[in-house]
């Protein structure tokens, strides 16, 4: 997979069990569209974002990766 260079803004969860997963994710969306964005002078670049998710230890983790840009 080829990721192209962007800036990227990154939402890493604290670790969870899998019961807890769209709680998880719902709150880290919520925190850069409704917190994030509207207060750094960011835009979000088409829309382009990803998830990495993975596991260590009986627990979880979740990253969400926003390509974003300064605006002039």
């Amino acid at each position: 997979m080829t990721i192209p260079a962007h800036t990227w803004a990154i939402f890493s969860s604290d670790p969870f069990t899998w019961d807890t997963f769209d709680e998880t994710i719902e709150t880290l969306y919520r925190r850069f569209f409704s917190e994030w964005l509207p207060t750094t002078g960011y835009e979000q670049v088409d829309g382009m974002e990803f998830e990495i998710t993975g596991g260590k230890d009986g627990l979880n983790f979740v990253e969400l990766w926003f390509a974003v840009r300064k605006i002039s």
